[in-house]
């Protein structure tokens, strides 16, 4: 149970983010934060998770990576350190209650000068982690959002908040998902290396990409890049092209007309019918029938619903 004093300063945070976030979706002043809220439940969407740090201030939602799901609300932040595909989508929501939350972008830059500068240590007896994970939001975090929060109110997000911003990023450092911000961080880490064989899928995800090609941008042999890419991701390489391929294929199909076949072509299948049973897979309907589904709402109205509520 919160204390009161916890219960006071979430329900602060709670009124600056519906001040701060009238739409959907809104990029503050403090250009690493996004603020995000959402009056309705939601269908799983598949997206993809760039690097932040993910804390929901009310509300709660399910994100699912291949077959292992999270669950979180504002008792929990989410932190993704390589670019993921996954499904998620809101669970509890309503408009006198919406869906609120915050977004922290980071990139391993400001990690690495963080533990320069004050010498933490990584946990060495720590396993490699996967790349997304959830922690117990700490009364000294929550309060470190709502001095971000401030910062708008008080004119002060052009000084105050990288400083706010690097003392939260310290205290997640100090925190049990610290060792896979220190992977992050450093170069030579597998998580790092990783991440450099993602970019490039996702820049050319269209592609049928040479299986020696990942392993070299990674800067592995090819057993230990394909058993690191599935502990990092929780998907194998071609999974992970799979969902990008998918999910560009919907986007296709929902807003520019293009014909399942068509759409499925233009991602890099090769078989309609190949490209149906993996839409299924991932949609829970074939092609035509989600697309008229969501024609059947409109698109504009499931786009409301479902879309820029990302986190």
């Amino acid at each position: 149970m919160k204390s009161e004093g916890t219960s006071d300063t979430l329900a602060s945070v709670q009124a600056l983010i519906r001040r701060h976030c009238p739409r959907k979706s809104t990029q503050t002043p403090i250009a690493d934060l996004t603020l995000y809220r959402c009056d309705n439940t939601t269908d799983p969407l598949l997206v993809v998770y760039e690097p932040r740090i993910y804390l929901i201030l009310q509300g709660a939602k399910t994100v699912t990576i291949h077959k292992r799901s999270f669950h979180y609300d504002e008792n929990h932040y989410l932190v993704a350190t390589v670019d993921l595909p996954l499904s998620g989508h809101i669970t509890r929501a309503t408009p006198e209650a919406p869906y609120l939350a915050a977004c922290i972008a980071f990139d391993p830059e400001e990690i690495s000068e963080i533990i320069v500068r004050s010498g933490i240590q990584p946990d060495l007896n720590a396993p490699l982690a996967a790349s997304l994970g959830l922690s117990r939001v700490t009364p000294d975090l929550l309060t470190l959002i709502h001095r971000l929060l401030r910062a708008l109110d008080e004119g002060e997000h052009g000084f105050m908040a990288p400083l706010i911003k690097q003392e939260l990023l310290y205290r997640v450092l100090l925190g049990d998902q610290g060792h896979v911000l220190h992977e992050i961080a450093d170069q030579k880490s597998d998580a790092s290396r990783i991440n450099r064989a993602l970019a490039h899928m996702r820049a050319h995800f269209t592609e049928d990409t040479s299986p020696l090609r990942l392993p070299e941008l990674a800067g592995m042999g090819q057993s230990t890049f394909y058993r690191k890419f599935l502990q990092i991701t929780g998907l194998s390489p071609v999974q992970y092209r799979k969902r990008l391929r998918l999910q560009e294929a919907r986007r296709l199909m929902l807003h520019e007309d293009r014909l399942a076949a068509d759409a499925g072509f233009a991602v890099g299948y090769e078989s309609p019918s190949h490209f149906t049973r993996d839409y299924k897979l991932i949609y829970g309907l074939p092609p035509h029938q989600d697309v008229a589904r969501i024609r059947e709402i409109g698109v504009a109205r499931y786009r409301e619903m479902n879309e820029d509520v990302w986190i």
